[in-house]
């Protein structure tokens, strides 16, 4: 009966024990993001030339990687947005020379875009040819959000 009664009053005295133990806040990290926020521009296409792009990684032409411009990028070697993902639409052409209106893809940041103005993207040639369906070089409207 003893033993009972002992087991009871530890169990109660760690049970309120663990319930004041504060839990710490989560530290956020990188800069905040602009998350489902959708921007709206243009996209073309690059070459990556078998060069590092300013987030300091080699990627093949086929990677499925954008380069933001430096409203995003700010000028910075190694942005805090490098690495970052961003989900984007393909909302047509102007001049109807682009297919794939509709199609969605995710891209990885690696790289700036020095004559993207504000929300416009450049793309890997293997983003380019999953966003457009294969779409000669050209110009395409997209919408596009951060993921992460």
């Amino acid at each position: 009966m003893l033993s009972q009664s002992f087991l009871a009053l530890c169990l109660a005295t760690s049970a309120t024990l663990a319930a004041a133990i504060p839990v710490p806040n989560p530290t956020p990290v990188g800069p905040a993001l602009a998350k489902r926020t959708d921007h709206y521009g243009t996209a073309t296409v690059y070459d990556q030339n078998n060069y590092p792009g300013s987030c300091g990684i080699t990627n093949p032409d086929s990677a499925i990687i954008v380069a933001l411009g430096n409203k995003w990028m700010d000028n910075e070697y190694q942005s805090p947005f490098c690495g970052r993902t961003i989900s984007v639409l393909n909302t047509g052409s102007s001049d109807g020379g682009v297919h794939g209106e509709g199609n969605t893809i995710t891209a990885l940041v690696q790289d700036t875009c020095e004559s993207c103005q504000n929300d416009n993207l450049d793309f890997s040639i293997g983003a380019w040819n999953a966003l457009t369906s294969n779409s000669e070089e050209s110009v395409v409207d997209v919408t596009w959000h951060f993921n992460s």
